[in-house]
């Protein structure tokens, strides 16, 4: 069943940095190369970017192509190593990416990786003051567990601070561990969910592992490892023959399959705001995935299939939160 109203499709830059200090991740670096990939985008009307400060080079090159004269930005703070989210660090990280976006302001600004060591209380004040300046309108959390996502909450609540308003996280026709606590705890809070690997990291391709460019599946870096580790339980990897059998039928790639369940069959619902955040490596998957994603809803006997995947694969798979 489509949702009642769509969702947003939102581009995920963390392809666009330096091939040489990002190598394999980075896929468009030329002034060039990025200005192709933005215009292609808005050309078929799209408007939302996602990217953040974790993604080398992004901000960066984003900036010198104007794209917050066009779009609307969705960017995180730089965090991962313990302690990224003090106060001072938090008020750094937003003002280089303004400087790198070239803009005075964002739509959302993210915390991108919890970071444990910092107290929610320092945090949520941090980022609070990013509003009260004008620096973004909305704030959002991402990779949070439902339970630091309510504290959150329960500290605007406490001290007068803005509530957080979106979350990103993992969600795709295998990863739905979110559906049983998380959704409904931002459902009764008016946040939005925007799901990143909306088509289960190109697992569905049949090619996962096996392209000698991309460094999503290999062990050297830390995504790779993390897609190795989630994706590769032997239930999930037997899942992946059957959808594509499936959507075969129909003359649908089970890429295509996995990304339209995600937009057009999930709980993602655009009357709560909700969006899909893809990433490509090249001007052509940029052009298949949108075509997918203007297909529409699927034939229901197919996202029938998906369906009794999933109930053979719950709990195999990967969790939606770090």
């Amino acid at each position: 069943m489509a949702p009642s109203v769509p969702v947003k499709i939102v581009l995920g830059t963390h392809t666009v940095g330096s091939k040489v200090n990002n190598p394999g991740i980075a896929h468009f670096d030329s002034p060039e190369e990025v200005q192709a990939l933005l215009d292609e985008f808005y050309n078929r009307g799209y408007r939302d970017i996602d990217t953040g400060r974790n993604y080398l080079g992004s901000e960066e090159r984003l900036g010198r192509a104007g794209a917050a004269s066009r779009f609307i930005i969705h960017t995180k703070v730089r965090d991962g190593p313990p302690g990224s989210h003090a106060p001072a660090k938090i008020e750094q990280s937003i003002k280089i990416s303004l400087e790198e976006l070239k803009t005075p302001s964002v739509e959302t600004m993210y915390l991108h990786v919890p970071d444990r060591q910092t107290s929610i209380e320092d945090a949520a004040k941090a980022i609070n003051e990013g509003i009260k300046q004008g620096k973004y309108k909305r704030f959002g959390l991402s990779n949070y567990t439902e339970d630091e996502v309510q504290k959150f909450i329960d500290v605007a609540e406490a001290k007068g601070y803005a509530k957080p308003d979106l979350y990103q996280g993992h969600y795709n026709a295998l990863v739905r561990g979110g559906e049983k606590a998380l959704f409904p705890l931002l459902r009764r809070h008016g946040i939005s969910f925007f799901a990143y690997s909306p088509a289960a990291a190109g697992i569905f391709t049949g090619n996962a592992g096996k392209s000698t460019t991309s460094s999503r599946w290999k062990d050297d870096n830390q995504i790779g490892r993390l897609y190795s580790t989630i994706y590769g339980q032997p239930p999930v990897q037997a899942s992946v023959d059957v959808v594509r059998a499936a959507a075969e039928k129909y003359g649908i790639s089970g890429h295509a399959a996995a990304l339209r369940w995600t937009t057009f069959h999930s709980v993602l619902d655009g009357r709560y705001g909700d969006g899909v955040i893809f990433g490509v490596s090249n001007l052509d998957q940029l052009r298949k995935t949108l075509d997918a994603l203007e297909d529409g809803p699927l034939p229901a006997e197919l996202a029938d299939a998906i369906e009794v995947v999933y109930a053979t694969v719950e709990g195999s798979g990967p969790p939606y939160h770090l």
